[in-house]
């Protein structure tokens, strides 16, 4: 099969029906002090984790939050679009190696440093999988990252910068409408512990792959002054009309 004929059975299989639901706290940081969030630092490991950590909850809607299938990490690299196993060539190769990092990254440093996954192998088999979903209070603003990020195979072809940048705005504009955008200022992306040539970069993939946009605008200098000058500022806007509706592109977007 497939990695996107593999993603479309894994979320059929889930029974998820719309979205998956991530607290704040998984993306914005919330304590003074902190430098770091659960999303930066999977960023930091690389795509692969942060990749397979958000398909991992998505498969896992209700506690204790196991995996329905003991799966061998082969699988996961053929999900993900790492690797393609078939009859000529069923030996795995290096997609599978990126998926143990993974899989080594996420058994460790998750809440309480006991990890957001535990794993027991099953021999001749694959691993049993449990996963810590983010701690938190889900009060809104939360994010919410729709189905279709993986049945339509949108997160195959995300590299980890768009991946990342599309997190932090699915919770900046959560619950707004395709024509209502946000301008995210530089305070804002600190929250985030994102730096700014992540952000610029992977935002230029987002509109390359028609899943963002943003615009010049001018909005009031300071609302709470009585400061009524006007500034321009970039807004940005979700495409979620667009992800919805289309599959993703076979391959991801040249940027060159």
């Amino acid at each position: 099969m497939t990695a996107a004929e593999l993603l479309s059975s894994a979320v059929e299989k889930s029974g998820r029906k719309s979205s998956v639901q991530l607290p704040a706290q998984f993306a914005r940081i919330q304590k003074h002090g902190d430098t770091s969030t659960p999303l930066s630092r999977m960023f930091t490991q690389g795509e692969v984790t942060l990749k397979l950590y958000l398909t991992l909850v998505m498969l896992t809607r209700q506690e204790p939050h196991s995996l329905y299938r003991i799966r061998p990490d082969h699988y996961w690299a053929g999900l993900l679009g790492y690797e393609e196993l078939n009859d000529a060539d069923p030996i795995p190769g290096n997609g599978t190696r990126r998926i143990k990092r993974a899989m080594r990254n996420l058994e460790k440093g998750g809440p309480d440093e006991t990890g957001w996954i535990t794993r027991t192998r099953v021999p001749g088999r694959g691993f049993e999988i449990t996963v810590v979903h983010p701690p938190g209070p889900m009060v809104a603003p939360y994010i919410t990252a729709p189905i279709q990020l993986w049945s339509r195979g949108w997160i195959n072809v995300m590299s980890a910068r768009a991946l990342f940048v599309y997190v932090c705005l699915r919770l900046v504009l959560a619950g707004k409408d395709d024509d209502h955008g946000a301008h995210v200022s530089a305070w804002d992306r600190k929250r985030f512990a994102i730096g700014d040539d992540t952000w610029q970069r992977g935002m230029k993939e987002l509109v390359a792959l028609q899943l963002a946009r943003s615009e010049t605008d001018r909005v009031t200098a300071n609302r709470w002054s009585s400061d009524l000058s006007k500034r321009k500022v970039k807004v940005y806007y979700l495409n979620n009309t667009y992800l919805l509706s289309n599959d993703s592109p076979t391959e991801p977007v040249d940027l060159s």
